[in-house]
């Protein structure tokens, strides 16, 4: 194991200096020598690879291939303008690219990994790559562990070390000795999850040196499999390309059959090829995707992976965690209710000490905070008493518990407080059966109000055992009293919950409160529920596998809800064949957001391993950023069908236009310059058209769509489709009319009525789908001034239009170039209906619920 002179007993020979920690310059010197914290070395080659990825673009390889058979004949002019045309392909591709990884970094930066350590005598937050050998990590409950430490002082410090050790049990760590250099049985790992209490630990091994980092590196090695939309898209494209390869084959035996011409067939080929293959499909779906992500960067999300960004635009079902997502996340203790009306203080001692020595957790800051208004002196109780044993939360009773000692006239004092659900608490008290259904009818009363309530309890004696089991410790505590907390709604959630629900997402809501707050906040967020379907945790004990399915897609509030059975709700809802979308902060959360189609984490208070396990990441904990994330991704989706519903029915036209000329005996309409300029025209309309929000209330108006059709409907293929084909068929009719005055001027006239076309049809894809408003955007204006200028241009220009074999048309034949682009695409306009999206479930009403 690395070790570092630091950590030896003459440098650290006391613990006010090990608690100093390091300074600031000497932290940057060792960050500097010993190199950034990350288990897995950066591999340089990747940059390189990824340079490779993105210069191999099938359309620009075929025009370099192009290019190169051109110099080969002595053509050089033609080389030079398809060498010349291969460079905004290869500049668009490297572009885009750049800016969505750009994005990406900015993003993974922002949700990098985040440590506490002690620097300078004081606490501050760093990037977890940049702790170095000898740094003081703050450990706190939810808290991943960053780098291989030794534990210095602790405070019911339990810690799970699961992935490293296979061990299921949390393992308790208590405070080694200062001069303790070596790793022993209280260091922790890195990789490992603080699961309760808190400390600090001194680091000793960083990066590759760490335990964790053979693993890592393993890990490294494992690629995460594409999302359902990217495979579908990557299957169509497979496909389109082996046709694409069929097509190009069949016209160079075509051509060389009717020509005899070798290298005008082959070069002929390739213009097909490069018309027929479908790259533009794959390079949409990515930039859309980046696209989307950027603007929900902007709204306070952080996205891990791109695809879930569309993923949430399909989400049937939203289960929310209370605390943090539906309630501000701030505690404020309210209220005090004393069993015995007459012994208020001794439930605000006892209150004090069921916390620890110095919280951490917000409720017991709340509870200090409260105490000292009412006149308690929480240094002097600290004096008196000393914490001897701490019990950890228990997920079953959901109580904890600390046992002090003291010393009264020479005799051994002990007093064991606990603190937690009524519930659990009251299991330990001795008590009547009537004072028992007072207790609980109290802590219904204040449940009702929406307050979040805790029981306190004490037992003190002069029978000390300092070995004592916890059920030991525990046995006979004496009821006190209840601390009531405030946790308001957020004042954005009523709003977001509506919008949700008219969207027709279902919202439940799974909690570890109270049954009656879960339902006070239910009630006033105004999330729908029929209030003798709230489930408990005791509850869906009894349940069998089907029952517990069918109550999960049934009810819509779950309170006193044990960890393990929020998975079990998310999973059984997602068996059902549900897209569940989970929102959570805490340890317990991270199963069920693993879990989740979308695990969504909360940015503020969320734990380090709830953010690890989740896709994406609210930065203000705000409900309304997640309803954005949902309409984001029905707007992304209605793009992506928009933009390959234009891309169908462009690649329909190029590719007839290519086959049909020759197959009619008539002279080539498109030669290969011609593709490559049309193809230039196209990728500028399909990686700009299509990134409008124009449709975000139409979206969020409808009910989700179903996942598992595929992203284009056979009925929008097939007019986008057609729509090709009666381009194709206007601008031949219009070729051979015009051919008796040249092929020149009638292949001007065909390629005219193509651009105009497909601004045209782009026009009409954004009116069927619902995006109507588009056509009026800055955007479309300028693509439709691009295409036609450029057509322009390539007619009038003696240079270009030599090069592209055409000539310019005039007056009266720009007119009919015009009517016949209009005409052949107005039928759309006669059938046009909104589209129809496949749904799962319909809107829900109040009149639904009984």
């Amino acid at each position: 194991m690395n070790q570092s002179p630091h950590v030896t007993t003459q440098a650290r020979s006391d613990a006010g200096a090990l608690l100093r920690g390091l300074s600031a310059d000497e932290a940057k010197a060792r960050l500097a020598a010993g190199g950034p914290n990350r288990p897995v070395p950066e591999d340089r080659a990747q940059a390189l690879k990824e340079l490779l990825r993105m210069v191999s673009d099938p359309m620009a390889l075929m025009l370099i291939g192009a290019a190169a058979i051109y110099a080969l004949t002595a053509e050089y002019r033609n080389a030079i303008i398809l060498g010349a045309a291969a460079l905004p392909v290869l500049l668009a591709d490297v572009i885009l690219e750049a800016q969505s990884r750009s994005a990406l970094k900015k993003l993974a930066h922002a949700n990098a990994s985040r440590a506490h350590v002690i620097r300078d005598g004081r606490e501050g937050e760093i990037a977890g790559e940049e702790i170095v050998v000898g740094d003081l990590l703050v450990l706190r409950e939810g808290d991943l562990v960053h780098a291989d430490a030794i534990v210095r002082w602790s405070a019911n410090l339990t810690i799970d070390e699961s992935q490293l050790t296979g061990e299921s049990e949390p393992q308790v760590k208590t405070s080694s000795s200062i001069a303790a250099a070596q790793p022993d049985e209280n260091s922790v790992y890195s990789g490992s999850l603080v699961v309760s209490g808190h400390g600090y630990a001194e680091v000793y091994a960083t990066g590759p040196r760490t335990r964790f980092a053979k693993i890592a590196q393993l890990l490294a090695t494992t690629r995460q499999g594409p999302a359902p939309l990217e495979r579908k898209v990557a299957r169509i494209t497979r496909w389109l390309v082996l046709i694409a390869v069929t097509i190009a084959a069949v016209i160079f035996v075509l051509r060389f059959h009717a020509t005899g011409r070798g290298i005008e067939s082959i070069l002929y080929a390739i213009g097909v090829a490069i018309s027929s293959v479908p790259e533009e499909f794959p390079l949409v779906l990515t930039l859309l995707l980046s696209v989307g992500a950027y603007r929900l960067s902007r709204q306070g999300v952080l996205v891990r992976r791109l695809s879930c960004v569309e993923t949430l635009g399909a989400t049937t079902i939203i289960c929310l965690d209370k605390t943090g997502t539906l309630t501000i996340g701030r505690f404020a203790l309210v209220a005090h209710e004393s069993f015995d009306p007459n012994d208020e203080a001794a439930l605000l001692e006892n209150a004090v000490l069921a916390c620890e020595l110095d919280p951490a957790d917000p409720m017991e800051r709340a509870i200090f905070d409260h105490c000292r208004e009412h006149q308690v002196d929480i240094e002097r109780l600290h004096r008196v008493w000393t914490l001897v044993r701490d019990h950890p939360f228990d997920p079953l009773g959901r109580h904890m518990s600390h046992v002090w000692h003291r010393t009264v006239d020479g005799k051994p004092i002990e007093r064991v407080v606990a603190k937690g659900a009524a519930e659990g608490i009251l299991s330990h008290c001795s008590i009547d059966p009537g004072r028992r259904q007072a207790i609980l009818q109290t802590n219904a009363d204040l449940a009702a109000k929406g307050l979040r309530v805790l029981a306190v309890a004490d037992r003190q004696s002069e029978n000390v055992d300092h070995d004592a089991a916890r059920e030991t410790d525990e046995q006979g505590l004496k009821f006190r009293g209840f601390l009531a907390f405030e946790d308001p709604v957020r004042p954005s959630v009523a709003g977001a919950i509506a919008e949700c629900q008219r969207a027709g997402i279902r919202l439940k809501m799974i909690t570890g409160d109270h049954p009656l707050t879960a339902h006070a906040v239910a009630e006033s967020a105004g999330l729908l529920h029929d209030d003798r379907d709230l489930m408990t945790g005791a509850d869906l004990d009894r349940l069998t596998p089907a029952e517990l399915a069918e109550a999960a897609s049934r009810c819509a509030i779950f309170a006193r809800v044990r960890p393990e059975q929020k998975f079990a709700i998310v999973d059984a809802l997602v068996r059902a064949g549900e897209i569940v979308a989970m929102t959570g902060d805490g340890v317990n959360d991270a199963p069920a957001l693993r879990r989740a189609d979308i695990g969504v984490s909360l940015g503020r208070r969320g734990t380090e391993v709830a953010r690890s396990a989740a896709a994406m990441v609210l930065l203000e904990d705000d409900l309304g950023a997640l309803v954005g994330t949902v309409r984001e991704g029905r707007v992304l989706f209605g793009n992506i069908q928009t933009a390959f519903s234009f891309l169908t029915g462009f690649k329909t036209m190029i590719v007839s236009l290519a086959l049909l000329a020759p197959v009619l005996g008539l002279p080539p309409l498109l030669l290969l310059l011609e593709i490559v300029w049309l193809e230039l025209i196209v990728h500028l309309i399909a990686t700009t058209a299509f990134q409008g929000q124009s449709d975000a209330a139409v979206a969020m108006s409808r009910p989700p769509r179903d996942p598992s059709l595929p992203v284009l409907g056979f009925a929008s293929a097939a007019k986008s489709g057609l729509s090709g084909l009666m381009l194709t068929c206007a601008a031949l009719v219009l070729y051979v009319w015009k051919l008796p005055e040249g092929i020149e001027y009638a292949r001007g006239i065909g390629i005219a009525v193509v651009v105009l076309g497909s601004t045209m049809l782009c026009a009409i894809e954004l009116l069927d789908h619902q995006k109507g408003a588009e056509i009026l955007s800055l955007r479309f204006g300028f693509i439709t001034a691009a295409a036609v200028v450029s057509l322009i241009v390539a007619l009038v220009s003696p240079a270009i239009s030599n090069a592209l074999q055409i000539r310019p048309i005039g007056y009266l034949d720009w007119v009919a170039v015009s009517a016949a682009a209009a005409v052949f695409n107005s039928w759309r306009l006669l059938v046009r209906r909104p589209e129809s999206i496949p749904i799962r479930v319909r809107p829900l009403e109040k009149a639904d619920l009984p």
